[in-house]
């Protein structure tokens, strides 16, 4: 099997300031409030540019992939950003900041991960991202949201 690769530009490894999974979070927080908030919850906020970072997965219509119901602006390209290594060879960043939906889901609690990556090209990237469990009926996790922040090193 032949492995395709997309000529991805330095520049577009370029994510947000580091602060971004922090204010998500912090967001997130405060509109749990007691209980888990809901993507519809999530959908009526005003995060600004910060949506181009964020991503929502439907975990009901999850099965053995993450079911993406939203990808923000600047992370659709991350599909196409293959990580080189011993063990991970065939994944890509979306693959790394999903990685840790189910800890979240079962948690019933944000889960924060970062890493500094080795692309297929040899491009490093420090990568954080915070993925923020939801639930339409305030308790059930059914949905997660996440963001996702780095920078080339």
């Amino acid at each position: 099997m032949e492995t395709v690769t997309h000529d991805v530009p330095a520049q577009s490894i370029r994510f947000k300031d580091r602060r971004l999974t922090k204010r998500i979070q912090k967001t997130w927080k405060k509109t749990a409030s007691g209980f888990l908030p809901s993507w519809r919850d999530i959908q009526s906020l005003d995060i600004g540019e910060d949506w181009e970072n964020c991503f929502a997965v439907d975990l009901r219509l999850s099965d053995g992939f993450p079911y993406f119901i939203f990808l923000g602006d600047a992370l659709c390209h991350l599909s196409n950003l293959y990580l080189s290594g011993e063990s991970r060879w065939e994944m890509n960043l979306l693959d790394i900041a999903t990685g840790k939906m189910d800890e979240a889901a079962l948690n019933r609690a944000p889960k924060s991960y970062g890493d500094v990556l080795r692309l297929e090209d040899g491009r490093r990237v420090l990568f954080r991202s915070v993925l923020l469990p939801l639930a339409d009926n305030g308790v059930d996790v059914t949905h997660v949201f996440g963001a996702i922040n780095g920078k080339g090193v």
